[in-house]
Order: C-alpha cells, then sequence, then structure tokens
C-alpha cells in the first residue's frame, strides 16, 4: 500500500472522526435542549397546580365563613331580635364572647336593621369594639347592599375580601330573615343583615404553606413588583377593586433538578466529543432523572388533587366534591326517572364536645360518625361528604321512592345512638337530618342542598334527633 493511500484512508478516517465529534455535539446540544424544555414544562405545570390549589384554599375558606354568617342569620331567633316584637337576647347570647374568634377565627361582627344603621357590633368577642369608620367604608357598604338583594325566603351569603388597616380579611354578610313563618315574624321579609369579618393572618397563611407547599405565602399591597421565581393572585374587594396580591413561590422541581445537572451535563459534553460510550451512559442516565421529576411531579399533583377534593380530618368527600356527586346523581336520575335524595346531617351537641374534650377528640369524634354515616350507604352508589365543621350531607342516587331515604335516615339516628369510646371517655351524641328529594332533574343541586338544611333546621327546632323532608309552604 502507497503512502499516498495510507494518506487518503487517514484523511478519510480523520474527516470521519471530526464528523463524528461533531455530530456528537450536536447530539449533546439537541439534549441539553430536551432537558431545558422537559423542565421548564414541569415547572409550568406545577405553577399552575400551585394556582389552582391556592385559589381553591382560599375560595374554601372564604365559602366556611358564609356557611357560618348563614347559620347566624337565617334563624327566626335572629330576625325576632330585630322585629321590635320580641325583647329577645339572641345576639348578646350568640355573638358575645369568645366562641366566634376561637372557633372561628372570627374577630369582628357588625349587625345592621333593614334600614341599613348600625345596631350592634363585636370586636373580638367584645361589644362596640368596632371604630365607626368601618362601618363606612364603601367596600363594606357594597357588601350589605348586596346582601340585602337576594331570596329572603332562602337567601344566599355574600363573600369577599377587604382591607382593614392594610391587612387583608374575609368578610362574608347574610340577610337577616327567619327560616320559617311565626307569630312574631313574617317569612319573606328582611329583618337585617349580619357581617362577619375574619383576618388573612400569618398562622392561617403558615398552615397552609406547609399544608399545601405554597412557599413563602403571604399577602402584599397591590402594585409592588414579585421577587423571582414567586407567582399572585389578585385579590378583589366587593367593589371588584384590585385590593391585594396573594404571592407564593411555587415548587420548581425542572429549574432544580436542572440546577444540579448543568455542570456534570457540560463535562459530559466535552467528554462525549471523545468517548461516544460515555454519552450513552450519561445519556440514558439523565434521561431517567427525567422520567423522575415527571413521575415525582404527577404524585404530587395527584397529592394535590386530593387535598383539594377531600376533607382532610374525616377523609370523606369535601363540599366541592359533593356537589359535583351530586349533579351527577341529579343527570342520572333523569336517564333511569327516578329519584335523588339529599340528607342534611348537622350533629346535636358537637360544641359541647368540642369544649368538654378538646379538639383533638372532637376531629376522631368526627372520624369515627364518617364511618358509621358511610356504613348505612350503598358503596360506589351513594355519597357521603363533609360539608365543614360539624354538617354532612348524604347522596342517595336511583331512589324508587321516598321511603327508601326514611329508611337510611332512621339507620343512621339509630347508629348515631350508639356509645362513642374515645381515649377512654364515652361520648353520646345525636344529629338532626332535614331530607330533600328530587325526580329525576325537577331540582338543581343548591336547591336541594338549600331545601335539606331548611328541613334540617326544622328537625333542630322540633327537639332534635330526628328527621324531616323538606315541604314546600
Amino acid at each position: 500500500m502507497s503512502n499516498k493511500q495510507i494518506d487518503s484512508i487517514l484523511k478519510y478516517m480523520r474527516t470521519s472522526l471530526y464528523c463524528l465529534f461533531f455530530m456528537l455535539f450536536c447530539l449533546g446540544l439537541y439534549f441539553l435542549y430536551l432537558t431545558t424544555q422537559s423542565f421548564n414544562h414541569l415547572n409550568a405545570n406545577s405553577i399552575e397546580s400551585s394556582r389552582i390549589v391556592s385559589k381553591s384554599v382560599f375560595e374554601n375558606e372564604r365559602e366556611n365563613l358564609g356557611k357560618v354568617v348563614y347559620d347566624y342569620s337565617f334563624w327566626n331567633e335572629a330576625a325576632e331580635a330585630l322585629s321590635g316584637n320580641v325583647d329577645s337576647p339572641y345576639f348578646e347570647e350568640n355573638l358575645d364572647g369568645d366562641y366566634l374568634l376561637d372557633t372561628f377565627d372570627i374577630n369582628q361582627v357588625i349587625v345592621y336593621n333593614a334600614d341599613g344603621e348600625v345596631i350592634i357590633s363585636y370586636a373580638n368577642g367584645e361589644q362596640n369594639l368596632i371604630e365607626i369608620p368601618l362601618y363606612t367604608q364603601p367596600a363594606i357598604q357594597a357588601l350589605v347592599d348586596k346582601a340585602t338583594k337576594v331570596n329572603y325566603k332562602s337567601p344566599t351569603p355574600v363573600k369577599s375580601f377587604i382591607n382593614i388597616s392594610d391587612q387583608l380579611h374575609f368578610i362574608a354578610a347574610s340577610a337577616i330573615v327567619p327560616n320559617i313563618d311565626s307569630d312574631t315574624v313574617s317569612l319573606g321579609k328582611l329583618y337585617g343583615v349580619l357581617v362577619m369579618i375574619r383576618p388573612v393572618d400569618d398562622a392561617l397563611l403558615y398552615k397552609w404553606e406547609s399544608q399545601f407547599h405554597l412557599y413563602s405565602l403571604g399577602v402584599q399591597p397591590k402594585g409592588l413588583a414579585l421577587n423571582d421565581d414567586f407567582t399572585a393572585l389578585k385579590v378583589r374587594n366587593p367593589l371588584d377593586e384590585h385590593i391585594a396580591d396573594i404571592v407564593w413561590k411555587p415548587d420548581l422541581p425542572g429549574k432544580r433538578y436542572l440546577g444540579e445537572i448543568m455542570p456534570m451535563t457540560s463535562l459530559i459534553i466535552v467528554f462525549l466529543a471523545i468517548v461516544s460510550v460515555v454519552f450513552c451512559l450519561h445519556f440514558n442516565r439523565y434521561i431517567r432523572l427525567t422520567l423522575f421529576a415527571a413521575k415525582e411531579l404527577e404524585n404530587n399533583r395527584d397529592e394535590l388533587q386530593k387535598l383539594a377534593h377531600y376533607d382532610t380530618v374525616t377523609a370523606l368527600p369535601n363540599r366541592h366534591l359533593g356537589m359535583d356527586r351530586l349533579e351527577q346523581a341529579i343527570k342520572a336520575s333523569s336517564r333511569y326517572e327516578s329519584m335523588t335524595a339529599v340528607l342534611f346531617i348537622d350533629l346535636d351537641g358537637f360544641k359541647n364536645v368540642n369544649d368538654t374534650f378538646g379538639h383533638d377528640i372532637g376531629d376522631e369524634l368526627l372520624l369515627n360518625i364518617a364511618q358509621r354515616l358511610t356504613s348505612c350507604v350503598r358503596d360506589g352508589i351513594d355519597t357521603v361528604s363533609r360539608l365543614g365543621g360539624d354538617e354532612f350531607t348524604i347522596i342517595l342516587a336511583n331512589l324508587q321512592n321516598k321511603i327508601d331515604a326514611s329508611s337510611v335516615a332512621e339507620k343512621i339516628l339509630q347508629l348515631l345512638q350508639e356509645k362513642i369510646s374515645i381515649r377512654g371517655s364515652d361520648i353520646m351524641i345525636s344529629a338532626s337530618i332535614g331530607i330533600s328529594v328530587s325526580r329525576m332533574n325537577s331540582l338543581s343541586a343548591e336547591e336541594m342542598i338549600k331545601q335539606a338544611d331548611m328541613a334540617m333546621y326544622k328537625a333542630k327546632l322540633s327537639g332534635k334527633n330526628q328527621y324531616f323532608f323538606y315541604e314546600e309552604t
């Protein structure tokens, strides 16, 4: 073989080697591009998931405050206290003291009469400590005005946010109207408006931060620039004015992993130009890292989804998921020409259990009751959910008659009368149950809940530990 032939072969091999190195370098750059895009996608999904969770958490807390103000205002005794026909100490007995502050963290309460005048107010459980300028805030006036423009036979609380002394607060207002007609008050007539306010304080934010992975969760005034890697959710008051931003630092798994692997990846790219085997080995390694990150994010999203739809104390579906199940049951009843029933269950004397034994025992009692309620329904057909506090709902699907709902209610009442032993303490408790029944899709989910709630209050007024069906009046 001549030198010319050898030089030609070496030149060809050198050219081939250069081409191989260039190809490997391009493949390395392409791999970096794919990895970066993949991690950016992970970051985007994580940010969107955190926004959904943050919005759900704040809306759920606002709904809970609305439920409390509704419970205290949609009541004959509340209307009688403003009617002038009865000398009633309703507000002093129910709003004075530390119960609302200790149980629901409600630190301010305002009672208006039907003319929009402030009758009585409470701050931190003590009467008439709220400063007058608070009453005249346009945002509060707008909320009170909205609360008066509802159906007085079935009022809906109005919820929003306001700023008080540069601190963000939840606020809810509900019309003070009677739930049943009587000699002293008239059903469908407005007697006043009840307003309740609770702060979005550091303790609440810290609880959500640790529970829902919303790192550095806080509230900042509107218009301030966001810090790096932070995201924000705008907060508006009853006047639809932007008053603050809820800010947090979402988990960014893609950025974290990219920061961890970038130095090593740079070394790998240089080494790939020399040894293709090393390239293959490290390529496989980082593909595994990417898949692991995707799997970890998917697991985190499943966990967040569960937290957003299930009650943390009883593991039952929460209000949001319960309403979704009820809407599905109503649609199914239309197809099968059957009935759907909602049992609204409120525990009698649960506050006394919390006051006597403590909240830990109360939580264990709620879990025990949730298990008993679940044992009374059909698995895979009916749904037991917790609305909050000591209230539960049971959705009975595909019923043929109202007797089926009565049977379940009687079974629940009988089962709850059995003694419950928790940590050496024997606890007796009962429940008041309201039942709403819809044939096919004659009622919406919200209407059924409201009717069942009204029937439950009738059961309480009639002596508790019993059930009533909702009846049109």
